[in-house]
């Protein structure tokens, strides 16, 4: 426990430091960890492109000099995660070296590894993109939907922290108030982020049919669910953000690169996926992988509204509102309590 505790305050004085100095800390990292998926959803260009994947001992060696220079949260995602087989030991892994472990599934199979993960896996993040008929389009699968509810039923029981993240278009704006009331039903912090056009390019904007009000009326819709105590897990820092649309922030001012980043299957290492073919940016494998972190260039463009890199950048910001929220998010059941708390409310 002491040694815990002097490990997170070496943390915290590391990113005090270089926030201070202007440099750089890998607090956060998602790995990326395959671009292959089971799921064709028609707003995601990942599968169609996939490319080479590192070996466990590769992407373990990412964690563990990672680890070693100021990480405290390890994300892992894909394509679908858990096509990967050695998903359940990279999380184990990042537990054992004290680290904040997430992962994100669409909820195909995710389920039949709830036990292994139970005890090593903090929070659980699964796409919902609408009622059953939307999500099922959507995705292009029939009966993820019903999957999707059984998992995040499943993951509470087995005392895992669960969330819901949902890409936003025309096919669910009017399913919003749904979307909020299933994550609250279930126990689960609720995720909305509007469409890209392309998961690769910040530069193409939003996908068709989203435009600056669509946008502002996502926000409103949000705001509204805060007030009603529905677990939203945006900060107000982030719905101030989307009602900036059809701009969002600066992506030269955006903590990505700096104080959070991404390893992609290859072992490229890159401020955002949004970024990725930017460009030539150097491999972990071999140069290092917080050598490739600290050599990242500086992100340009006009933002983008993706939910965690805003949320991420917010709370790089050090903005009072996004650690609060944070801090909601990390607490086991958390979101549970808000359900209990708003049918009490209700009485």
């Amino acid at each position: 426990m002491r040694r815990m505790k002097r490990s997170a305050v070496r943390r915290a004085l590391g990113f005090a430091y270089a926030k201070a100095s202007g440099g750089s800390m890998p607090v956060s990292i998602t790995f990326i960890t395959t671009d292959r998926c089971n799921f064709d959803c028609s707003y995601c260009q990942i599968p169609h492109a996939p490319t080479p994947e590192m070996s466990t001992d590769d992407f373990k060696r990412a964690i563990y000099e990672f680890c070693r220079h100021g990480l405290t949260r390890a994300s892992f995602s894909g394509g679908e995660v858990m096509l990967r087989r050695d998903t359940v030991e990279l999380v184990t892994y990042s537990k054992s070296l004290g680290l904040f472990t997430s992962l994100n599934s669409n909820g195909w199979s995710t389920g039949r590894h709830l036990d292994e993960l139970a005890g090593v896996l903090d929070m659980l993040v699964v796409s919902l993109d609408g009622d059953r008929e939307a999500h099922d389009a959507v995705c292009r699968r029939p009966g993820s939907y019903d999957r999707v509810l059984d998992l995040l039923s499943d993951a509470r029981d087995h005392g895992i922290s669960t969330a819901t993240i949902s890409v936003i278009g025309p096919w669910n704006l009017h399913l919003l108030d749904d979307l909020m009331a299933t994550a609250s039903r279930l126990g689960a912090w609720a995720y909305f982020q509007p469409a890209q056009a392309d998961c690769y390019d910040q530069s193409a904007g939003l996908t068709g049919g989203l435009g600056a009000s669509e946008i502002h009326a996502l926000a409103n819709a949000l705001e509204r669910g805060l007030a009603r105590n529905e677990p939203i897990a945006a900060s107000t820092g982030y719905l101030a953000r989307l009602k900036q649309a059809p701009k969002f922030t600066s992506c030269a001012k955006c903590a990505a690169g700096r104080f959070f980043a991404s390893v992609l299957p290859d072992g490229r290492v890159v401020p955002c996926h949004l970024t990725s073919e930017r460009h030539h940016y150097p491999s972990g494998l071999d140069v290092g992988f917080v050598k490739a972190f600290n050599a990242l260039p500086r992100p340009s463009g006009d933002g983008c509204a993706i939910s965690p890199y805003q949320e991420s950048d917010l709370i790089f910001s050090l903005d009072r509102n996004a650690i609060q929220a944070a801090l909601r998010r990390s607490i086991p059941s958390s979101a549970s309590a808000y359900r209990v708390m708003k049918s009490a409310i209700l009485r």
